[in-house]
């Protein structure tokens, strides 16, 4: 088995013991909405990519309720960034069982 395989599939089985699937969903749109205002917010105007991934970050910590979607954010923090993208989106569709994409987040 791959290792974000078995990353992921480990991370599935505690998540989904965690919380139900529909807060988890509403949860991950969330923070696609998040990354997606970013862009067209004026409150993100003239500052720095640091800058606006350290207000992204603040705000979605901030919205997030589920235990789900903070274990998920929490267990990929220390993944490289160019991987990140990947494993949230991973485990979300394995969380969900469905496709899901963020192309702002995934460009970003």
């Amino acid at each position: 088995m791959r290792p974000i395989t078995t990353f992921l599939a480990a991370l599935s089985i505690n998540l989904i013991f965690s919380t139900t699937l529909f807060s988890a969903e509403d949860e991950f749109s969330f923070i696609c909405d998040v990354f997606n205002k970013s862009i067209t917010s004026p409150e993100y105007k003239g500052l720095g990519k640091q800058e606006k991934l350290n207000l992204i970050n603040t705000k979605i910590w901030a919205g997030l309720k589920t235990d789900t979607a903070k274990e998920m954010l929490s267990a990929i923090a220390s993944a490289s960034p160019d991987l990140k993208y990947q494993f949230l989106k991973e485990g979300i569709e394995l969380e969900t069982g469905k496709k899901w994409d963020c192309p702002v987040m995934r460009d970003y």
